[in-house]
């Protein structure tokens, strides 16, 4: 099963896109092979407030195989990565895909970060076409957007 956290910093647009991919999972009969949570980028490595739970802070990077982070988490990604904070591949959605991501788009998308990281890509994955994915100009997955430029 691949395990995706869909991280930002205080949850209000991710949460809702979130709730809005795992309606997705349902209707399309994928919850057996995709987990989908929303994880403050915060308490995925037990920063920040948000990763407080009874006054007890924890790590959740054990919790999913990879995060995808909203656009604005570049720089605090790059900064947790070199303060040794992150374990698991970090990968950041490209601003024009973000609001718009349905969840095959989401899935292929986690898919292939899994692949760079797998292949020794560091974090803050990105393609190597793209440098900062936060810039990229596309609205789908890397892989269908590789495709449609053929």
């Amino acid at each position: 099963m691949l395990r995706i956290a869909i991280c930002c910093g205080g949850g209000f647009s991710s949460s809702t896109m979130a709730a809005h991919l795992n309606k997705q999972l349902e209707e399309k009969g994928l919850t057996d092979k995709v987990f989908l949570e929303f994880i403050p980028f915060g308490a995925l490595y037990g920063g920040g407030e948000m990763a407080f739970s009874s006054g007890v802070q924890r790590d959740r990077q054990d919790e999913v195989d990879v995060a995808l982070l909203c656009p604005h988490l570049e720089y605090p990604a790059a900064r947790a990565v070199k303060e040794g904070k992150i374990r698991i591949p970090l990968f950041v959605l490209p601003m024009r895909m973000y609001g718009l991501i349905d969840i095959e788009n989401l899935i292929e998308e986690a898919e292939d970060v899994l692949e760079l990281w797998n292949d020794g890509a560091q974090n803050v994955i990105t393609f190597p076409d793209e440098p900062r994915s936060m810039i990229a100009p596309r609205t789908v997955s890397h892989r269908r957007w590789l495709a449609g430029r053929k």
